[in-house]
């Protein structure tokens, strides 16, 4: 019941996307006017009822750009006008439209554009058929212009050629003055007309006739005609030309007067009734204001807009004290200033006190002098359409649910604030925050209690913050808020600590007291960014490194507090320049038979060659291009280059195995996306089965049916589709299923804790036998052990993928792999260390925690925080440590360490010269020391010192030694 109340569907896909824009009610949706979506190339995305109704159209009729269909004559100026409301600014314009059926109607359009992400994703087109309005516009003109020829004559013949369809449509004085019988329907043509002049005056007639047609003057004349009975006449002719509103003829307008006797006639009752027809007309109002007598005239169609009687109007009435005080100046600088026909809106108070939005179309009327004497005007209520435009912009804007700014409107302001504070020295803060385990709380005790908690949450968060603050609702669990004018760090924290505190109070909804906490990621502006775009990219990265540390936790991001900050910040800047100077390289993992070590299958990982950090991993990046919107262009790039390299190998006639591709749920959500898979696999000339496509259990939750269909629609193809990082997150047995998978991967987390956490054992144990009860494939990924194998092979798992048979490898080393066929495991306990240095180094019996801190790159100093690194051995030459940061070995970026040994704090300088993966979150590093002789000398005394006392078992002084697993500590390191 959200805008699907309102909107017929386009397609069976538009349904979510309509579903969090907001509710209508039956009398939006039977709304008189007709209200389509065009997407930002113009084609239909979906439309009201009242679309359907008026104009006849359905889905099926729209597979071209939706004006191309609806307004086949005046397409190209409809295009142009959408193209100003991409920019971001209303449009509105009158055009011809056709129905279905072929009826050529005059309509206004409204483009209303949709912003998302500071960009234009969608156009709101309100639709309103005025046909009957210009008719009535068209006959008001023609009536003043007959009543000026009228003023000058007495008695005359008027008549309208229609130059489209050659017809004249006469007064009934045209059959007296030219001798022919009255008929009830006489429209001659222009040459049977001009049969009734006299021999001698008709080509000059003639010509002046064509020539006023062709370039559209009115002209006046003296001829004679000969009538029936043989007699002739002298006769006077005036015309004035008729254009449309684009300036093209569309005919003559005119009278014609017996001035052979200088006969006049002042009888003008006929016209005087169609008049009389027009002002009687209650749905549009006609006025007429004398600017020399003051004097108003008004039909009873605005007895019916205003509320006042004809009586009420002409007793000292005055037209602008009923008008808005809002909008009283705009409109008497429009009436006092008015030099040609123009078209205006308004709003006016009703006689009942009611505000009606009207609108106005004013024709001023000029004496011989060039002096506006008379001001006629048609009006309108279009209050209804201000509603429905009103309702649409409020949809755009808020949340539906909790009446908070949405997105849109939250980004709208914070770029409203940058350029506020871009020549400032003032900051403001960008806050995430993410409710933990709402999921659950939805799926246990009902959507309407997680609506409910939706709704108090930010009431609680409200009172926390200032009028200047701006709370609102991003989607789903997530709330987004700035915070105007930060003092400093510890006053933001304060803010924050407030909010948090206030969130841990019970909600009380229903019989339930909920208990709740949240994650909250936090960055200012300028230090972390200083466009909306980067704001809410370190946003999301605050938030994801507080959802690091558990439940109820908070990060404020600042790229100068670490390397790893200052590494997110720089992969941040330089994403968009990297996939447009294709530094994206594919490696690939293999996976292998639990039991016969025989490759069967493999993973394509994309890594990114940084020309500073050098290779960064996917999980350092993925996240940032799904908050740019360049993961959809990241995802193809994949695709292609994998099945462009599968092609490669098969032209070579190499040994070749499936090819696994992480695909993110955004493709998943377009209908048409399988289709164009079909396309690239038949284009490069591979086989389907050549491929298999990864999906996590976050693009189900996305929206299950639409996925479901992509899926079956992929399978038809021939694509196996693996679930990747099951049991990762809130996990239903559910999709295993509701979905045809054919492998499940086991996630590495549970693999890797198998030897600490019995209940991580017996789940790993449970998914593998439930997986080969549905007959799915399971693979169990981030085995690093030859124990965590042996367990897998005794549960009968499948298939094998981590870094105990191969670390992703780049394309060369792969086909290496690939020829091998079979792989041994490579134990990191049981493989022996080469020795990387000339000097004898001292092994660690437990890890040294040390602080290391980027120093300078390329010679340029870096004002950074530390981290927190591992040393596991040490000499006077340089250091083995162990790390989760990913860094680049590069001469010319220096790193200084500080830690402590024999209760002296010791600092020193080094760059790295080898690295080594342990597993996807670990790296082992090698540094060289760059030391001054003095420096040199002091270090080799205090580790001889502390050599011997190692060698002797004596007891050691106090030191930073880490007593916990390294994993564990990098796991619990905040």
């Amino acid at each position: 019941m959200i805008m699907g109340i309102f909107f017929n569907r386009a397609n069976e896909q538009e349904k979510q996307v309509l579903e969090v824009e907001g509710d209508f009610t039956p009398e939006v949706y039977d709304h008189i006017n007709a209200v389509v979506k065009l997407d930002k190339n113009g084609l239909l995305v979906s439309y009201n009822k009242a679309f359907a109704k008026q104009y006849g159209y359905t889905e099926q009729d729209f597979k071209e750009p939706f004006f191309n269909v609806l307004c086949k004559r005046d397409s190209l100026n409809c295009i142009q006008y959408l193209e100003k409301a991409l920019l971001g600014k209303t449009e509105k314009f009158n055009t011809l439209g056709v129905t279905k059926n072929g009826t050529l109607i005059e309509i206004n359009v409204t483009f209303i554009p949709i912003k998302e992400k500071n960009t234009i994703k969608d156009i709101y087109v309100i639709i309103k058929n005025i046909t009957e309005y210009q008719d009535q516009k068209k006959e008001l003109s023609l009536v003043q212009k007959r009543l000026e020829v009228f003023n000058d004559i007495k008695e005359i013949c008027s008549f309208y050629y229609d130059a489209i369809n050659d017809f004249h449509y006469f007064s009934k004085q045209f059959a007296s003055i030219f001798g022919v019988d009255e008929e009830r329907t006489f429209t001659p043509s222009l040459n049977y007309v001009l049969r009734f002049i006299h021999p001698e005056d008709s080509s000059r007639v003639k010509n002046t006739v064509q020539n006023g047609l062709r370039e559209k003057t009115g002209y006046e004349m003296e001829f004679r005609i000969i009538k029936k009975d043989r007699t002739v006449r002298q006769i006077k002719v005036k015309t004035e030309v008729f254009l449309n509103k684009k300036g093209n003829l569309e005919g003559l307008v005119g009278f014609v007067q017996d001035v052979t006797d200088y006969g006049i006639s002042d009888d003008i009752s006929e016209k005087e009734k169609q008049i009389k027809l027009l002002y009687d007309n209650s749905d549009i109002g006609i006025w007429s204001f004398d600017m020399l007598t003051d004097k108003f005239n008004i039909s009873k169609g605005i007895e019916y807009l205003a509320g006042y009687t004809n009586d009420e109007i002409y007793n000292g009435f005055q037209w602008p004290s009923i008008i808005h005080p809002e909008d009283l100046q705009k409109f008497m600088d429009i009436i006092n200033s008015a030099t040609e026909s123009i078209m205006h809106q308004f709003r006016i108070i009703h006689k009942n006190g009611g505000i009606r939005w009207v609108q106005n179309y004013i024709i001023p009327s000029w004496n011989n002098n060039g002096q506006i004497v008379r001001l006629d005007g048609l009006i309108s209520d279009i209050t209804e359409q201000k509603v429905l435009e009103e309702k649409i912009k409020y949809l755009a804007n808020y949340d539906v649910l909790t009446k908070l700014p949405n997105r849109n409107m939250f980004i709208e302001r914070l770029n409203q604030i940058i350029d506020e504070y871009a020549d400032s020295n003032n900051q403001f803060a960008v806050i995430k925050l993410n409710i933990d385990g709402f999921k659950y709380i939805n799926d246990t005790l009902g959507n309407e209690v997680g609506d409910e908690l939706l709704k108090q949450l930010p009431i609680r968060a409200t009172k926390h913050l200032t009028s200047q603050d701006l709370l609102a609702r991003r989607g789903e669990d997530q709330f987004m808020i700035l915070v105007d004018k930060i003092n400093s760090l510890d006053a933001l924290k304060e803010i924050v600590k407030k909010i948090n505190e206030s969130l841990n109070k019970p909600f009380n909804i229903k019989e339930y007291q909920l208990y709740i906490t949240v994650s909250i990621g936090i960055c200012t502006y300028p230090e972390n960014g200083v466009t909306s775009l980067e704001l809410l990219r370190n946003a999301s990265y605050a938030l994801q490194n507080a959802k690091k540390r558990g439940k109820n936790n908070y990060h404020i991001l600042s790229y100068s507090s670490s390397i790893q900050s200052y590494k997110n910040y720089s992969i941040g800047r330089d994403l968009k320049k990297a996939v447009e100077n294709r530094e994206m390289v594919l490696y690939f993992q293999t996976r292998v038979d639990a039991h016969s070590n025989q490759i069967i299958s493999a993973e394509a990982l994309i890594r990114w060659n940084h020309p500073e950090w050098g290779l960064i991993s996917p999980h350092e990046f993925l996240t940032i291009a799904e908050e740019n919107g360049l993961i959809t262009e990241i995802d193809d790039w994949v695709l292609n280059e994998a099945c462009n390299q599968i092609k490669n190998w098969k032209d070579r006639g190499m040994h070749l195995v499936p090819i696994s591709i992480n695909i993110s749920a955004v493709h998943f959500l377009k209908p048409d996306w399988p289709r164009k898979v079909a396309e690239i696999i038949r284009d490069v000339g591979i086989h389907p089965s050549d491929m298999e496509f990864e999906i996590t259990e976050s693009t189900i939750l996305n929206d299950s049916e639409i996925v479901k269909n992509s899926i079956l629609m992929l399978k038809e193809l021939g694509i196996k589709i693996a679930l990747d990082d099951f049991g990762k997150g809130y996990s239903s047995l559910s999709y295993l299923t509701q979905y045809p998978f054919d492998v499940i991967k086991i996630d590495k987390s549970f693999i890797r804790n198998m030897h600490y956490s019995d209940r991580d054992l017996h789940l790993t144990k449970s998914i593998i036998y439930m997986a080969k009860g549905l007959n799915v494939r399971v693979v169990a990924e981030g085995v690093e052990t030859i124990q965590q194998l042996k367990i897998l092979q005794q549960e009968q798992c499948h298939e094998i993928q981590g870094y105990l048979f191969s670390h992703p490898v780049p394309v060369k080393e792969f086909e290496v792999l690939l020829q091998k066929k079979v792989l041994s495991p490579m134990d990191p306990k049981q493989k022996a260390k080469q020795s990387k240095r000339k000097h004898y180094r001292i092994n660690l019996p437990s890890p040294l925690e040390a602080d290391i801190l980027l120093a300078s790159i390329a010679g340029r100093a870096m004002q950074l925080g530390v981290s927190k690194v591992l040393i596991e051995d040490i000499s006077i030459g340089g250091l083995r440590f162990v790390s989760d940061l990913k860094l680049p070995i590069r001469g010319d970026v220096i790193y200084r360490f500080k830690t402590e040994i024999l209760g002296q704090i010791i600092t020193f300088n080094g760059s790295i010269v080898w690295k080594e993966e342990i597993n996807e979150d670990l790296m082992e590093y090698g540094i060289k020391f760059i030391l001054e002789e003095d420096e040199q000398a002091s270090l080799s005394t205090l580790l001889n010192s502390f050599s011997i006392l190692l060698n002797n078992n004596t007891s050691l002084p106090p030191y930073r030694k880490v007593i916990v697993d390294k994993y564990q500590y990098f796991n619990n390191k905040l």
